[in-house]
Parts: C-alpha cells; sequence; structure tokens
C-alpha cells in the first residue's frame, strides 16, 4: 500500500484540527473548532449531499427526531439565526407548554404558555442546515467518501489521521494535526485505538432495552397551522408503548408532512403496516396517529427502526489520555432515541468544547470530557430511569430509583389536571430544568392533589388538521 502525506488539504499542522465524522456532532464540532484552529478538516465516509436527504450511516434520520427546546437555543447561539433558516424551509416554532401535547397513560397534559419555543422540524432539515452553514465557514473543508483507518499516535499523542479515499482506495494518505475528534458515533474505535496505544478503554455502560418502532410520513394540510405541532406519548409501567406525531416541513414536491411513530420493547414490536400503526394507536388511545393510520395520504413507505440498547462511556474517569484527542457525540453517549435527547445533548457538548478550548490546549481532555459528563448526566439518569420504569427492561433498581420513578408516575398522572405540574414535566423534557425541580412545593401541591388518580380514557381529542 502506498503512503502520501495529503499536503494538497492545507500547510501548518499545529493549527489544524481533523474531525472525524460528519454526522450532526462533527458539523457542530466543525463549528466550534473554526474559532480556534485556521484549517479545521472533517472526514466523512458517506457522500454528503448538498440537498437534505439520508445518508447510509444515519439509517434513523428518516424517522421522527425531535429539537428539544433547549437544543433550539444551543444551535441558535452557535448559529445565530438558525431558527428563521428552519422557519423559512417550513418548520412551525411553537411554544413547548401549549404547542406540543404530552401524553401518558391515555391522559393528556394540561398546558399552558410557557414562553419557551421548540421546533417541529426534520432531522434531515437540521442536519442539511447545519452542513450549508458549515461550508460556508471558509477555513472548514468537509471531504467525503473518506475512509478513516486510525489516528497516528506516538508518544502519548495523537498526531493526525490515516485515510484513504473511496476513489483509491489502496491509497492511504496521512493529515497531521494538532487537534483530532472522534465523532464517528456508537461505533467508535477509540475504546480499541485507546488499548493499542497503552492507554485504558473507559468504562461501559449499557442498558438493554429492546425498543422498535414504526413510522410513516401523512400528508398535511399546509395553509393553515395546525393546533398542536407534536404529540408526545410517554412509555409507562403500565403502558410501556411510546408514540410521537411531528409535522415536518414540505418535502421537495411541497407537501406539508405529519411524521408519526409508534413503538414498543422487548418484542412488543408494531408491524410495518399503516393497519398495524393504526391499532397500536388505537389501543394507546392516540386519535391523531389512529385517523391518519386509518384515512391520511401516505407519503413513502411504512418504515421500522430498531434499537437495542442506550450506551455511555465514562472518558470522564480516565486518568491517562492521549494529548491531541477528543471524543464527541454518540461515540460518548446514545440514548433510547424516544425521549428526543441526541440532537440537543450534542448541540450543548459543542458549547462545552468551546469553553474548554478557550483556556487553551495545555489539560484539555480533562476539562472537556468532565464538561460533557456534567451535559449527559441529567439526560442519561433520565433515560435509564425512565427505561427502568418499564418492567421488560432488564437491569439494577436500586431502592432510590423505585421511588423516584414512583413519584415520576404521580407526577405524570397529576400533570393531567395541574398545568404547574404540567410546566415543570415538560421543562425537565426539554432539558430547561433538572429533574431536582419535580420537587418544588408547588409542583409537590398539584402532587399531592391529583397524583392519586390513573387516567384510562380510551381516546383523546384529535389535533390533527
Amino acid at each position: 500500500m502506498n503512503t502520501m502525506h495529503a499536503q494538497s488539504l492545507s500547510a501548518g499542522a499545529e493549527r489544524r484540527a481533523v474531525i472525524m465524522g460528519g454526522s450532526l456532532a462533527g458539523l457542530l464540532a466543525a463549528r466550534v473548532l473554526s474559532e480556534y484552529f485556521d484549517d479545521v478538516v472533517l472526514l466523512e465516509r458517506d457522500p454528503l449531499a448538498a440537498q437534505a436527504v439520508p445518508r447510509k450511516g444515519t439509517p434513523h434520520a428518516v424517522h421522527p427526531h425531535g429539537l428539544l427546546a433547549r437544543g433550539r437555543e444551543a444551535l441558535e447561539e452557535l448559529f445565530p439565526g438558525f431558527t428563521d433558516a428552519l422557519e423559512a424551509k417550513g418548520a412551525l416554532l411553537g411554544d413547548i407548554g401549549t404547542d406540543i401535547a404530552v401524553d401518558a397513560n391515555r391522559g393528556r397534559f394540561a398546558r399552558r404558555p410557557a414562553g419557551v419555543m421548540a421546533c417541529a422540524v426534520s432531522r434531515l432539515a437540521i442536519e442539511g442546515e447545519l452542513r450549508r452553514r458549515v461550508r460556508a465557514i471558509p477555513s472548514v473543508q468537509l471531504l467525503d467518501e473518506i475512509d478513516v483507518q486510525a489516528p497516528l499516535h506516538a508518544d502519548g499523542r495523537v498526531t493526525g489521521v490515516r485515510f484513504s479515499r473511496r476513489t483509491s482506495p489502496a491509497t492511504s494518505e496521512t493529515l497531521d494535526a494538532a487537534l483530532v475528534v472522534d465523532c464517528t458515533g456508537r461505533g467508535s474505535r477509540s475504546p480499541a485505538w485507546l488499548a493499542d496505544w497503552g492507554f485504558d478503554a473507559p468504562t461501559e455502560e449499557r442498558v438493554t432495552i429492546g425498543l422498535a418502532y414504526t413510522s410513516a410520513y401523512f400528508r398535511r394540510d399546509g395553509s393553515v397551522k395546525p393546533p398542536i405541532a407534536c404529540v408526545v406519548g410517554a412509555a409507562t409501567a403500565a403502558l410501556p408503548r411510546p408514540s410521537i406525531l411531528i409535522a415536518q416541513e414540505p418535502d421537495d414536491e411541497g407537501r406539508a408532512r405529519w411524521v408519526a411513530g409508534v413503538g414498543g420493547y422487548a418484542g412488543d414490536h408494531v408491524d410495518i403496516t399503516r393497519e398495524a400503526m393504526r391499532r397500536r394507536a388505537a389501543d394507546i388511545g392516540n386519535a391523531e396517529i389512529e385517523g391518519l393510520a386509518a384515512n391520511g395520504e401516505l407519503i413513502g413507505s411504512v418504515m421500522r427502526y430498531q434499537f437495542s440498547h442506550s450506551q455511555r462511556r465514562h472518558y470522564q474517569r480516565l486518568s491517562r489520555f492521549p494529548l491531541g484527542y477528543l471524543v464527541m457525540g454518540d461515540a460518548l453517549a446514545s440514548f433510547n432515541p424516544i425521549y428526543g435527547q441526541g440532537m440537543t445533548v450534542a448541540a450543548c457538548e459543542a458549547l462545552s468544547l468551546r469553553e474548554a478550548l478557550s483556556h487553551g490546549m495545555s489539560d484539555l481532555a480533562r476539562r472537556y470530557f468532565k464538561a460533557t459528563a456534567k451535559v449527559i448526566d441529567i439526560p442519561w439518569q433520565l433515560a435509564v430511569g425512565g427505561d427502568l420504569a418499564l418492567p421488560s427492561v432488564v437491569g439494577p433498581r436500586s431502592f432510590v430509583l423505585k421511588l423516584i420513578n414512583a413519584y415520576v408516575a404521580r407526577v405524570q398522572r397529576a400533570a393531567v389536571e395541574d398545568p404547574v405540574v404540567a410546566a415543570a414535566f415538560v421543562r425537565v423534557m426539554h432539558m430547561l430544568a433538572a429533574p431536582p425541580s419535580l420537587f418544588a412545593p408547588s409542583v409537590v401541591r398539584g402532587v399531592l392533589r391529583h397524583g392519586g388518580t390513573a387516567h384510562t380514557n380510551a381516546t383523546l381529542p384529535s389535533a390533527v388538521t
């Protein structure tokens, strides 16, 4: 195999950063690194089209995705005007207290204005707009159809990346860099590379959930704004069957859309047909999805996505780590997708990267991993705690966790009647408040007043237009 240096990309390795992986986390990393390096090179194995189209490496991107309110705020901080750009594409901006409905145990939470906005839009549109903006940064180069072979390592420092191009797979190239960031996702090889270099691999947590969800797009009347832009159906111990309905921007043919998903755990999966979606929606009392599956105009095919386990790698616990190397995005932690946390966590990690770099390269990994661990802690606890509330999910349940999950179940029941309780729960959902906020006196009063009654109405009033 031939080896050559990719000097044509630009010179000055001491002022260059390389990112492995061009999904959402990689694009966000490129935006931040452009503030600190003269040359930022992003290496991606899939073709990066100018349009917002699916990639092989992100098969889940065509399924329902939610951009939480905290994620929208973080993206707006990194890319001013980002929300306006999504709205121009047809995304719906709405108040998290009134334009988003939350269902639990066939009850719908009380709603009141929150004064905080979230965005109903597809993952593809978000990633497409990010890619457009990152391409416009003069110091950033996006190289696609690249196979990363391994980072270059010598004497405790990562010094670059060895890779090949799909157009000439037999030729290996090296690109020197002062910083390399691994954004290659759940399948990241960083633990194995660390072991090869003589470092410890991070400890890893896994929670096996056996989730699968069936989803489909349906035509939406784009001439009117729907009274609700999103309906989130929580999985609970009593009804462990999540659902989601989100308004989507028009497709290439100008058709405004809904995307609907219904799921289940541990083999309780929905067949890949619209009739199966209708039956599941009827069972959980979701009138919106039931009506669309029965009578809506289907766009494309019915699809399924499976997610076996959540995982988290604790890089912050390592006492030794190579200089010039970081890990970000799903390569750090990937969550049960029904909680909609992934994009928001990646955006907050990017802000942590920016803050860590503002103090220089010395001791960068320690500062960065400590900061990102704080970003991940709460959504990880929420996702794992929520999953372990379900009987089918296997894992240790401490006495404290059982108490917390019992309290959360009462919060969900009370939220149907009490808008104060509902607002507190929704703020936690959107990563705007920490879980202890659910123990505020005003919330506890509402839970004591309303949290003892189960809500089992068979169907809920439809808000689909």
